[in-house]
């Protein structure tokens, strides 16, 4: 008798455990938020994989902009650049004002050697935040590898006159020659 429960109690267990992989439990909206979070956790620790999972089980339930940006990032980290630029351009059409989407898809252009579309990028970025130094930055960087170096010395000397210390390097280099 003991042995026929024993088997019983194993089946319940195996079925509940088959049941639960194949619909990941009784998941609702409510729990894209701890998936969300889960990743974020993910990313800031660089597991990436494991974040971009968690952002998956997330955006399954419920399609947030900032889960798309987050995914993003964490694609941009691991160097899987094109599915960063969708998840980027995902986030742009969901929040069109989204300054930190557009600077991320530009940096991605820009190291992917798509110095057009950097510069387009960087350009609303400057547009919606003109403060925002980094766009100066990355916009001369994607100026100067097309070889416009009075742009390129136009927007270091923009992007350290707001406070980026790091142009001041490149100022020097463009003058030197």
């Amino acid at each position: 008798m003991n042995r026929r429960v024993f088997f019983i109690v194993l089946t319940v267990l195996i079925a509940g455990a088959v049941v639960f992989y194949f619909t990941k439990g009784e998941r609702s909206p409510e729990d894209a938020a701890k998936y969300a979070q889960q990743g974020v956790d993910f990313t800031r620790d660089g597991k990436y994989d494991k974040a971009i999972d968690s952002y998956n089980d997330s955006l399954e339930l419920k399609g947030d902009p900032t889960v798309f940006y987050n995914r993003g990032v964490a694609y941009m980290n691991k160097g899987d650049y094109p599915n960063a630029i969708r998840d980027f351009t995902k986030t742009i059409e969901l929040q069109p004002g989204n300054v930190f989407a557009f600077n991320n898809r530009a940096f991605v252009y820009k190291n992917t050697g798509k110095f057009d579309e950097a510069i387009k990028d960087y350009s609303e970025v400057i547009r919606l935040k003109p403060d925002f130094s980094i766009a100066y930055y990355g916009r001369g960087f994607s100026y100067q590898a097309k070889e416009n170096k009075d742009k390129a010395l136009a927007d270091f000397k923009k992007a350290l006159s707001l406070g980026y210390s790091g142009a001041a390097k490149s100022i020097e280099e463009i003058e030197k020659k």
